[in-house]
């Protein structure tokens, strides 16, 4: 008898996000990513079915689906013991000769209890797979919820804790790292662990392995940078510890994206064949999405599936948005909701995933099929705007600040005029002051949209308030630089 089995690997959110830098933040992806194909790989040799993913090799699945012959308990056995088998060679290969520098036992206990892994399976009978998906993922779901709470022994009294994981403590000593440095193809690159950083066990192997990653990640302040230098690279630069150079426009993108009704589009999957060609087909997407962010001088830091992750110069980030909403229509027919974040590049990266994240919840709130751009300066109140992809009109708006045609106070001139309408007076009066001001501040290249109140003249002043970080100009407030 077949069976369908179901697995889930974690921790996910929490643990990609758990960074102070990019690095940091990019080798929790891939760390993860390395773990869940490990999983896959040990069901495939065994002779299971793949359907999601449908290739071993497949980068960013942390769910497996597979329709197994053998006795499916072994056999999510054997995919969580290679998980734990390859984090446990992670983190061998990176800490080689470092052992001297770190409490080995308390790092083997947070190594052997850090792995998120459930699994539920059901009979699989013939022309049944529909129900028995739909079945298998309520179970696997319910035992998700049956969260194992088992403390471990840490041995930890009077043990400073993780700043990056608090509910564990640290394996390290930072003053013994000090000045550390790995050696990379590109040659020694230091650590940088600050003497607050008592980091725990995975939170010290995201540290080494992203700085291994050197020649391929973009920091934040360089992302900034190619806004107006679009081949600026890390090296180029000692880094923000060590120089006191004001930044010209200090912010950047992070751009968050996820397909729309997922869950609705996986269960019209009638067989085994259909899903799996679906899940060739996210694939195909994650891989062209790989090479779309590079194309607008970003930097994917993760690409799963209907998932990514990424940062952009803010000058791009609206054009890569709609690139990755185009293929992601094209490839998989369906479509996808984006959140841009515009952060300072000094934002704890925690803060501008955030901020990013709740971007693109707003944009599926608002009804899918979406983009939501968000402002996040350092002085004064976030700002959101909303926008279906075919009615972005965001190019107008960017090309005419990066022409000069547009008076930096129009916006706010525009949103004081909203925040004080008199609520008996009709719209096409407030029209008619909108243009007034438009016309005296000499605003070119841009339109006043069609009103229907007060609330529609303040969302276009954000628009507009958000283009000219778009366009990335100058910041134009000193307090941005505080």
């Amino acid at each position: 008898m077949n069976h369908l089995l179901a697995i889930s690997l974690g921790p996910v959110q929490d643990f990609i996000a758990a960074a102070r830098r990019t690095a940091d933040l990019y080798a929790g992806s891939q760390i993860l990513q390395e773990l869940c194909k490990a999983a896959a790989q040990a069901l495939h040799a065994r002779r299971a079915e793949l359907i999601f993913p449908s290739n071993p090799e497949a980068n960013g699945a942390n769910k497996i689906l597979a329709r197994v012959g053998a006795d499916p308990e072994k056999l999510a056995e054997a995919a969580r013991h290679a998980a734990q088998q390859r984090l446990m060679a992670l983190w061998q290969e990176h800490t080689k000769g470092f052992a001297h520098k770190i409490d080995l036992e308390r790092a083997r206990a947070q190594l052997e209890t850090f792995l998120e892994f459930y699994a539920a399976w059901l009979p699989l009978p013939d022309g049944q797979y529909k129900e028995v998906r739909q079945e298998v993922e309520r179970l696997l779901a319910g035992r998700k919820a049956l969260r194992d709470f088992a403390p471990i022994d840490q041995a930890d009294a009077g043990v400073p804790k993780s700043p990056l994981d608090p509910s564990k403590a640290a394996v390290i000593q930072p003053k013994d790292w000090e000045g550390v440095s790995i050696a990379t193809p590109e040659g020694y690159r230091p650590l940088r662990i600050k003497p607050t950083e008592t980091l725990d066990a995975l939170s010290l192997l995201k540290r080494l392995y992203g700085a291994k990653q050197g020649g391929v990640v973009v920091d934040t302040r360089t992302m900034a940078r190619r806004a107006w230098n679009p081949e600026a690279r890390p090296e180029e630069r000692y880094g923000e510890d060590d120089d006191h150079i004001q930044e010209p426009q200090p912010y950047f993108a992070v751009l968050v994206a996820d397909g729309d009704c997922m869950g609705a589009l996986i269960s019209q999957q009638e067989d085994p064949k259909a899903h799996r060609q679906l899940s060739a087909t996210l694939d195909a997407f994650a891989q062209q999405a790989r090479k779309i962010v590079p194309s607008y001088r970003g930097f994917m830091v993760y690409s799963g599936g209907d998932d990514v992750l990424a940062f952009l110069p803010v000058n791009q980030a609206v054009a890569c948005a709609q690139k990755l909403a185009e293929a992601f229509s094209s490839q998989v027919r369906g479509t996808l909701s984006a959140g841009v974040a515009i952060v300072h590049y000094r934002q704890p990266l925690s803060e501008s995933l955030q901020a990013a994240r709740e971007a693109e919840k707003e944009a599926k709130k608002q009804g899918r099929n979406r983009l939501a751009v968000a402002l996040h300066t350092r002085s004064g109140n976030p700002l959101m705007v909303v926008r279906p992809w075919a009615k972005l009109a965001w190019e107008p708006l960017v090309a005419a600040y990066q022409a000069g045609q547009v008076s930096r106070g129009l916006a706010y001139e525009l949103a004081e005029l909203a925040q004080v309408w008199p609520d008996d007076l009709d719209a096409e009066a407030l029209q008619k002051e909108a243009q007034r001001i438009l016309k005296r501040k000499e605003g070119q290249g841009i339109e006043i949209p069609s009103l229907g109140g007060p609330k529609d003249l303040l969302d276009f002043a954000h628009q507009l308030i958000i283009a000219r970080f778009l366009a990335g100009l100058p910041s134009p407030k000193e307090e941005d630089y505080a």
